[in-house]
């Protein structure tokens, strides 16, 4: 890799991870759109994690096994992994990751409790994660958006993720273990 050339892979799928993607590579980077188990051997700057991009309401009560499984515990499998594959490809020091999630967990929403569950967690995991890599110099934070930013995507929503996840890459930017609002002011944490 040359010493000019900073590289970035976008982890989700659907529309707001292909937008994430664009708008990264306009800002310089070489990006690489994956899923969540990475290969390959080249460093990092950046990694953005996009791992729950539709909320589905269900009533608990009658949420079936397979559905829990879906909705609550792969995203955050998907999220460890991801991280796990990414730790030895991430520059030192000064490599980032962001994971976008939405603010569910802040705020409430009736019916999503298994994609609750998974936004909780994976915000958890990635404070812990922040810790652990803070010496090697890596930053760990989220971008918490709102249930109606997720279903949009629309071109501010992917500016201020990418403009976050960028900035975060850049050499002066010191916060890791944040959760980050983007959610419109829906939330006051």
């Amino acid at each position: 890799m040359s010493g000019d050339e900073r590289r970035a892979i976008v982890a989700g799928e659907g529309p707001l991870a292909g937008a994430v993607t664009a708008a990264i590579g306009r800002a310089g980077f070489t990006v690489e759109q994956a899923g969540w188990d990475l290969s390959g051997a080249e460093a990092v700057d950046l990694v953005v994690a996009l791992p729950i991009t539709d909320i589905r309401t269900d009533d608990f009560a009658a949420l079936a096994e397979d559905a829990w499984v879906e909705l609550a515990e792969r995203p955050v499998d998907d999220v460890r992994r991801l991280l796990a594959a990414a730790s030895p490809r991430m520059r030192e020091p000064g490599g980032a990751v962001l994971i976008a999630l939405p603010n569910i967990g802040m705020i409430g929403v009736a019916g999503a409790a298994a994609q609750t569950m998974a936004a909780e967690g994976i915000r958890a995991l990635s404070k812990a994660v922040a810790k652990a890599w803070r010496p090697r110099g890596i930053r760990v934070n989220c971008a918490m958006l709102s249930i109606a930013q997720l279903a949009d995507a629309d071109g501010d929503v992917v500016r201020e993720i990418a403009g976050i996840a960028t900035a975060s890459a850049g050499a002066d930017f010191a916060a890791t273990g944040n959760s980050i609002l983007i959610d419109g002011e829906q939330t006051s944490v």
